[in-house]
C-alpha cells in the first residue's frame, strides 16, 4: 500500500494554498493598505479644514465685536485662506 497514491488528493491541496497565499493574499493586503491611507489623509484634511473654517468664524465675530480692525481681519483671513 502506497500511502501517496492513497491519499495523494490531501498532499495537493497544500500547493493549492500556497498559490493563493503567494498571489491573492499580496494584491488583498496592499488594496486594503491603499484604503487605509486614503481614509487616513482624507480626515487629516478634513480636520484641518473645519479648524481653518472655526478660526475664520471667531474673527468674524471678532470684527463684529470691534476688537479687531478690517485690515487684521483681511490679513489673517487671507493666511488661513492662503492655505487651501
Amino acid at each position: 500500500m502506497d500511502i501517496k497514491k492513497d491519499f495523494q488528493f490531501h498532499f495537493e491541496t497544500g500547493s493549492q494554498d500556497f498559490y493563493m497565499m503567494e498571489y491573492l493574499l499580496p494584491p488583498i493586503i496592499l488594496f486594503l493598505g491603499i484604503i487605509l491611507f486614503y481614509v487616513f489623509i482624507k480626515k487629516r484634511i478634513l480636520r484641518d479644514e473645519k479648524e481653518d473654517l472655526e478660526s475664520l468664524k471667531l474673527l468674524q465675530e471678532l470684527l463684529d465685536a470691534g476688537t479687531i480692525t478690517e485690515n487684521e481681519f483681511k490679513k489673517k483671513k487671507n493666511r488661513i485662506t492662503s492655505k487651501w
